[in-house]
């Protein structure tokens, strides 16, 4: 992914780059089969396992922002609430999805326990310490996107249903990955720029071992019940995301510009990737939603093909 000097992005532009809610129902999830990510068990669990976490995850993050919601000035103000308006549509979805998995026959407790006991360290945590852990999935959340939508190899040859969820949750977390950043900013004007720092790299650094180990676990869980053992799933899993061309990879870079000082997340400039991704969903819902009007060979039109690689 591009990243920019911050000197070069307008200063208006660090402070609000403008979040804007789209309408989203995932259709048909159920159909996606077991294994949706090209047959591939390992490359599903990926995906699998970070959508277990989601609707607890960002039922977190909004009520991490909700008290700051009336407390920062426009344009702040706004994009705050289409934050929450949008992560409450992720929360919904991808509890769908998590329905659709459960179905196929998955066991989804273990990774809702996890979840669940990560969001619990927090209960007695003050506004300020949520508002940080919030930052720093987010940027979590925004690098994994901004890498899906820069690499779409990812999911190709998945279900399109299941790659129009992605690709439009995608989206989203790019645009607003500034959104608990800045509020955290607002919320800590008052420190150092030194404190700063050290707090916001030491919340990243909890944060991304909690995600990692857990993820992992996820994964690891989720192949078991595919019949994998963990001595071949986890070195599977490891291969999967930091071999050549794979996520966990590919975020290394984005992941150790959060702990510079002076960061901020849009000085990896990847807005460019926001209108990539909405020509890739526009190109999948030719595919999907025209489906019953087409026969089963114009489905496979390399025309829609190309748009998506292309896109």
């Amino acid at each position: 992914m591009k990243a920019t000097p911050s000197s070069s992005i307008p200063a208006q532009d660090l402070a609000h780059t403008g979040c804007s809610p789209r309408k989203f129902r995932a259709r048909n999830l159920h159909q996606a089969g077991r294994h949706w990510v090209r047959g591939d068990a390992c490359a599903t669990a990926f995906f699998n396992a970070l959508s277990a976490v989601f609707p607890v995850g960002e039922a977190f993050m909004i009520e991490a922002l909700k008290p700051w919601r009336d407390r920062v000035p426009e344009p702040l103000a706004s994009d705050v609430a289409a934050f929450i308006v949008q992560e409450a549509a992720h929360t919904r979805e991808h509890g769908a999805m998590n329905k659709a998995l459960i179905a196929s026959g998955y066991d989804m407790a273990p990774l809702d326990r996890a979840i669940r006991g990560f969001v619990s360290t927090f209960a007695n945590a003050g506004d300020i310490t949520k508002l940080g852990a919030t930052m720093c999935i987010e940027h979590l959340t925004a690098i994994v996107a901004s890498e899906l939508m820069l690499r779409p190899h990812h999911l190709q040859g998945s279900d399109p249903e299941m790659q129009k969820l992605w690709f439009w949750h995608g989206i989203e977390e790019i645009e607003h990955k500034a959104v608990a950043f800045d509020t955290w900013m607002f919320a800590t004007a008052h420190w150092s720029p030194m404190r700063r720092w050290l707090v916001r790299s030491a919340l990243m650094v909890a944060v991304s071992i909690s995600f990692f180990i857990n993820r992992t676990r996820g994964q690891v869980e989720l192949m078991r019940q595919d019949g994998f053992g963990w001595t071949k799933a986890l070195p599977m899993i490891l291969r999967n995301g930091f071999a050549k061309g794979g996520v966990g990879r590919a975020v290394l870079k984005p992941w150790f510009q959060f702990l510079k000082p002076g960061f901020h997340p849009w000085q990896i400039d990847d807005r460019q990737l926001i209108a990539k991704g909405e020509a890739m969903l526009k190109a999948l819902q030719i595919i999907t939603e025209g489906e019953l009007q087409l026969r089963p060979a114009d489905r496979q039109d390399q025309t829609v093909s190309r748009q998506i690689q292309a896109a």
